[in-house]
């Protein structure tokens, strides 16, 4: 009887071990029937991945009960739980949906110049300068004070325009280089689309902007325009992992402030 008692028991915890170990399976990504190549394939749970080939195949070590993340710049964002069947198997089939891309609409203006003047308004101004004013240094010769002088007749100093070039194109700069950031992280938080943020992540919808914006340093950016999805995606995770923006540290966050 005791015999019997130890094998049942042997055998349970070796059933139990086996549940829970990882073990490598194999699949196959389809889009409309058609093997697809370059999807990223993540298990949430052991924070690993791995990519399609050419012909739609892969293989990831997984377990019972993972969640794998699907993921591709041209598809639509996808969740597969891997179930008892897919690890006795050794095997699980994908298919996804393809991404329709919205294009935003673009704009195309003419910058005017800081130099430039409307014909309209100065087309009946007199022209004012010493000459026409009388005054008494009418004839005498400019000192070379490196300034610059308009048909209009007004004069202006060269280095203070320089300086003042320089301080604008700065700003322009500064301005362009927020907005062209804004764009991408509109762009990423569209891919992933809120649902990952908040349910996935556990971020607070209205913080998921400030979220991305503390990721910039992570190279998110450079990562999503260079079509590294796996690599941001692990980026994402890694940092909800102790982000202030979570909803448990919102009350921790408030309270800081």
């Amino acid at each position: 009887m005791k015999n019997f008692l130890l094998a049942v028991l042997v055998s349970f915890s070796w059933l139990l071990q086996s549940q829970n170990n990882p073990k490598i399976i194999k699949g196959t990504v389809f889009i409309d029937s058609i093997p697809t190549q370059d999807v990223h394939i993540i298990n949430k749970k052991l924070t690993i991945g791995a990519v399609s080939n050419e012909n739609g195949s892969f293989e990831i070590l997984t377990e019972e009960g993972n969640t794998l993340l699907i993921s591709h710049l041209n598809l639509e964002y996808k969740e597969i739980t891997v179930t008892q069947e897919n690890i006795n198997a050794k095997n699980i089939v994908i298919y996804v949906t393809s991404k329709t891309h919205m294009l935003d609409e673009v704009v195309l203006e003419r910058k005017r110049s800081i130099l430039e003047i409307d014909p309209d308004i100065l087309a009946n101004v007199p022209v004012v300068n010493a000459k026409t004013l009388k005054l008494p240094y009418t004839n005498s010769k400019p000192k070379d004070d490196k300034t610059v002088k308009i048909e209009s007749g007004v004069s202006v100093n060269l280095v203070g325009l320089i300086n003042a070039l320089n301080g604008t194109n700065k700003k322009k700069k500064l301005l362009k280089k927020l907005q062209v950031e804004d764009q991408n992280l509109a762009k990423i938080r569209k891919h992933f689309t809120d649902s990952f943020f908040i349910k996935q992540l556990k971020i607070k919808e209205e913080n998921i902007n400030s979220f991305l914006e503390s990721c910039i340093s992570r190279g998110i950016i450079n990562l999503y325009k260079n079509g590294k999805v796996l690599e941001l995606t692990s980026v994402l995770i890694e940092n909800s992992k102790h982000s202030p923006y979570l909803l448990e540290n919102e009350n921790i966050r408030l309270t800081q402030k």
